[in-house]
């Protein structure tokens, strides 16, 4: 199987993780998420990774989306990720959003996780699009 690991500060993961519910129609085993609170350890934090990632298993792969390139969620997941003789087996990207999330989850069983990589990589700038809105008549503008 392959599993999605979010990891971040704060709450960021874990909200991601409880909106792509909305898009994935309920609980996913294959999504996960770890997250740094406030006053947290570094040994708490690899304790709640290490519990979060029991069930991977060595024929599993990882795809970790991460808040923050060489942030502490992110480092201490490849600290763990390495414990677990997972390295090879796992991909790393860093500055996680909502688009790219959703995209990882829909293309990961059909991609090779390097493959997938590179295809996340090269559409980045998806999930950051300019909204404007058309030049307004004055007209528009009066009250009815």
């Amino acid at each position: 199987m392959k599993y999605v690991l979010l990891v971040s500060h704060g709450t960021i993961a874990p909200a991601l993780h409880e909106t792509m519910r909305l898009f994935f129609v309920g609980s996913r085993s294959d999504l996960l998420h770890a997250n740094v609170d406030a006053g947290m350890g570094p040994d708490d934090y690899v304790k709640q990774l290490q519990e979060t990632l029991h069930v991977v298993g060595p024929e599993d792969e990882i795809i970790v989306l991460a808040d923050l390139l060489g942030g502490s969620p992110l480092t201490y997941a490849s600290y763990v990720i390495n414990m677990m003789g997972m390295l090879e087996k796992t991909v790393f990207l860093a500055g996680m959003n909502l688009p790219t999330a959703i995209d990882v989850m829909l293309k990961k069983d059909t991609t090779d996780i390097h493959n997938l990589e590179k295809e996340i990589l090269n559409n980045r700038m998806d999930g950051l699009m300019p909204f404007t809105l058309p030049a307004l008549q004055e007209e528009q503008y009066e009250c009815i």
